[in-house]
This record gives C-alpha cells, structure tokens and sequence, in this order.
C-alpha cells in the first residue's frame, strides 16, 4: 500500500471513529439554551405542511422565522418515528450530521490538495473541541457550517471543472446551496464568492484583453445558473416565510445586521453590550477558541500563499486550483472582515460564524502538510519528527476534548490561559449544557434522602438559565419556580448573573472541567 493509499484508509478510519462516536455519545449532552425553542419551531414547520398550509403559527413564532428550518424540521420528522427522546434524537441527529460534515471537508481537502493534506485536515478538525462539541447541542449554527463545507466542495469542483460542468456537480451545488439557505440567509454570499473567484480566474488567464472578459466570464459562470432552480426549490420547503414575499430575504438581512438582542457578554475581561461589541470580537476570539497546532497550521499557510504570490503575482490565480481555494478562502474571511466593519449585534462566543472553523482547519491542514513534507525532503528523519510532532499535538487536543466531555464546546486553548484563564475573560457554558449533569446529580443526591412512608416529596427548583436545560433531566416530584422564597435548590451556570443566591445554602454539587466550575447546585431549604 502506497502513501496516498494509507493516508486514505486512515482517513476513513477517522470518520469510523466519528461516527462510533455519535452512536456511543449522544445520549451524554444536555439541551443548549435556544434547543427549546428550535424543537418548537421544527414542530410549527411540519405542522404548516400536514395542516395543508394552513397552520402559519411558524410564521409568526418569536424570531425564528428569519432563519431557515433546515434542521428543526427535520428533526422533527424523524422525532415521529425516533424511539429515542426528542432532544437525544436532535442531538443524535446533530451528531451525523456532523460526521457528514467531516466527510465533506475531507473530500475538499482531498479535491484542493490531495490524500495526505485531506487526513491531516481530517485529523486537525475531528480533534478541535469546539466544533465537536457544537455538533450536539447547536441546531442552528453547526448544521450551517457543515452545509457551508459542501457548498465550498461543490463549488470548488465547478470551478476546476470549467464550463463543462458534470451534472452531479450542478446538482450538488444547488442542493447543497439550498439547504444552506434554508438555516440561514448569509448562504447567499456563498454564491457570489463563486462568481467573484471565477471572475478573479477570467482576469488572471487573460489579463490584458478587458473586452474579452464578459463573455468569458459568461461561458463560464452560466452552467451554473442551472443550481439555482433546485437552491430555491429547497429554500422554500426549509424556509417557507422566505417566499411569501418578495421582500422577505431582504428583511432577514437587515435583521441579521441589527438583531434586536441586547445584553451584556463576558469579552475579554470585560462586560460588553452585544450591540456595542469592538471590531477585533471575532479575531481575538479566534485566537483564543482555535487549538494551537491550527493556528500554526494557519500561519504556515499563510506563509506559503504570500510566498507564492510573491513569486507568480496575479498569474498564480490563472490555475483552477488555485482560484477554487481563493473561493473557499473568500467565505471564511470575507464575514470576518465585514463584521469588523459593520458590526453588527452577536451573540455569546462566536456561534454566528462557526462556519469559517472548519474551512480555516482546511487551509491550517494545508499548511501542516505542506511542512512536513518540506522537512522530509529536506532529510527524511526530520519529516517523521515533524509528523510525530502534530500527530502529538493533536493528540492532547483529543485529550482535552475527552477531558471536556459532554461540554466540548467551552474549549479554549492555551492563549487564553486554558479554561481556568478564559473563565475570567470569556463567558464558558454560556448555553447551559452543564446543567444536564448538575441536573442529575441533585436527583441522585435527593433519592438517597429518607422519605416518610418512602414517598419521594415534591421540591421546586429555581433555574438560573433556560428552565427546561435543567428540568428535561429532573424527576417529575421536581417543579421549576421563579420564586426563590419558595425554591428548595438552585441550579445555576457559573457567571456573574447567577451569583447572587450562592451564599444562601450550602453548596451541594458543581459541575467541574479541568478545574473549573461551569454550573453548581445551591441547597436552599434551610435558607432563612
């Protein structure tokens, strides 16, 4: 067996393990803060459609209807037929979609860079915390981002195919866009990111005959109108508010640049309005949120692409290949660099553009590889030293990431100072998926009480985060109430909102990761 050839078996053993994973894990996570009303916007959808279009209650349910149903709907679907519980069944199923999503960044690598460059992607990504653990609890966000990863593929596969376009990779691109589409309207973008590359390839090949350019840019760009017929197909059966008028997606744009959601997020080391957040949000969280070996494997390709350009100038991008990774460059950065711009209002973290993490894993995988074989052919024990150094170092990501388990997706590296450095800079389980875990330890702890006549009493719990985080997970003699006087425990996600009752019983389980608390219980009954 050949390099490539074993590079390619482990690959696929790499996504066994993945999908093993998913299957064995599932059940472990807890239900994020906007899982709730996502289920219920899934259940609104299929209603619309069983009530013959008649039921438009998802029309009208809080904001969701700015968003693709993509994922909720169908989830929602297979909850009929699922023998699992209804949020285990959506994290399952966020789970395979996540393997999918490996799958098809592998195959982009593979398309953009070959076998060796495609497993170390494969490695780098499958080790990085943050996306693994956003693929379970994040119906919006991580879907979106692995639909981001197809539609790349297939663009890049158009582009270096030219204007003989094969169907399958028409087919794919409107298929891929459409359902991309259908979770969020920035999908749109990703269209005019393919035919700006393709434009950039048009001027490059002939860079002095300007006349020329139109209609060379037609021959090529105008197989692909064919996609959109099926895009917009699919948009509207996951997105049906986006078709009942004409100026419906030009809403949800304007509503996406000013969200009306104002509170105060944990940035930095400072409590900072999200409608008021700096230009460098998302760069300095990038920096801190990305494992390490990424953010080497980021800067060496950088390194290699300014190098290049240097070399060849504008030429460079006459090469398919080369344009179609402009293309997938395009959709990670280009968001980042117009949020700096526009700032608009974000939520917690960066779960609006978790979609450029895996295409920076990419070009970061790119870059590994690249370096590891410069050092082989430099001397061939160096290479190994080189491959044994990132395997390490992906390696203790997979640790960390065990270590973490089922809350993934608070990783932060060692920039920000691991978890105990960024608990006093960022905001951590900020979704409250810890909860799960606190959730079940206070019943476990209550069970072993004596109970007259063996009879379990009923207990009222305060929640500070989304109730149903904590109560999903609680016995049924357990009753979720606003009134602390009445409360008997407090069940909280560790951060400065939630510290106000800690000192009002004693203390009796935290949820720990790598030394840091990330929910805890308060027992209140003896509270005066």
């Amino acid at each position: 067996m050949d390099s490539k050839n074993y590079a390619r078996a482990l690959s696929v053993g790499i996504l066994g393990v993945l999908l093993v994973l998913a299957l064995a894990t599932f059940r472990d996570y807890g239900i994020s803060w906007d899982e709730e009303v996502q289920n219920t916007y899934g259940k609104k959808l299929l209603a619309l459609y069983t009530s013959g279009l008649r039921d438009l209650s998802a029309f009208a349910y809080q904001n969701l209807f700015y968003y693709g149903g993509f994922f909720d709907l169908i989830a929602a679907l297979v909850n009929l037929v699922s023998p699992f519980g209804e949020y285990e069944t959506r994290h399952l199923l966020g789970g395979l979609m996540g393997v999918a999503g490996y799958t098809g960044v592998w195959l982009l690598t593979r398309l953009l860079a070959g076998e060796r460059a495609a497993l170390v992607t494969l490695a780098l990504l499958a080790t990085t915390p943050l996306l693994y653990g956003h693929n379970f609890i994040n119906p919006k966000d991580a879907p979106f981002a692995w639909l981001t990863v197809w539609v790349a593929y297939f663009g890049a596969r158009a582009i270096l195919e030219g204007p003989a376009l094969r169907r399958t990779t028409v087919a794919g691109l409107g298929i891929m866009l459409g359902l991309a589409l259908g979770s969020r309207v920035l999908a749109g973008a990703w269209l005019l990111a393919l035919f700006g590359a393709i434009a950039l390839s048009v001027a490059a090949s002939n860079p002095t005959g300007f006349g020329q350019w139109p209609r060379e840019f037609w021959q090529r760009a105008k197989p692909l109108w064919w996609s959109l017929p099926i895009a917009f197909v699919l948009m509207a059966i996951f997105w049906p508010w986006s078709v009942t008028s004409a100026s419906n997606i030009e809403v949800a744009v304007e509503e996406f640049s000013s969200f009306p959601w104002v509170s105060k997020i944990l940035w930095n080391g400072e409590m900072v309005m999200s409608n008021d957040l700096p230009w460098d949000y998302l760069p300095v969280l990038l920096l801190n949120v990305l494992p390490e070996t990424m953010l080497v494997g980021l800067m060496v390709a950088t390194v290699i692409t300014a190098a290049r350009i240097g070399r060849q100038g504008l030429s460079l991008f006459a090469r398919p290949d080369a344009t179609a990774q402009v293309f997938v460059a395009a959709i990670a950065i280009f968001p980042i660099i117009a949020c700096a711009i526009i700032r608009p209002t974000l939520y917690n973290g960066m779960r609006h553009f978790l979609f450029v993490v895996p295409l920076f894993g990419m070009f970061a995988g790119m870059g590994l590889a690249h370096l590891v074989t410069r050092l082989g052919q430099r001397q061939r024990s160096l290479g190994i030293m080189g491959a044994l150094v990132v395997a390490a170092a992906m390696g203790r990501q997979a640790w960390i990431a065990v270590d973490l388990h089922p809350n993934q997706y608070v990783y932060y590296n060692a920039l920000a100072g691991d978890l105990a450095g960024a608990q006093s800079k960022f905001d951590l389980d900020y979704w409250g998926t810890s909860l799960a875990e606190a959730s079940r330890r206070l019943a476990d702890t209550v069970a072993q009480e004596p109970h007259v006549d063996g009879t379990p009493p009923h207990y009222k719990v305060l929640v500070c985060a989304r109730p149903w985080s904590a109560e999903y997970f609680l016995p049924k003699n357990f009753e979720v109430t606003w009134d602390v006087d009445k409360a008997d425990f407090y069940i909280a996600i560790n951060g400065r909102a939630c510290d106000w009752a800690r000192e009002r019983g004693p203390l009796m389980t935290e949820v720990k990761r790598r030394g840091v608390t990330l929910s805890y219980v308060v027992d209140l009954r003896s509270s005066p």
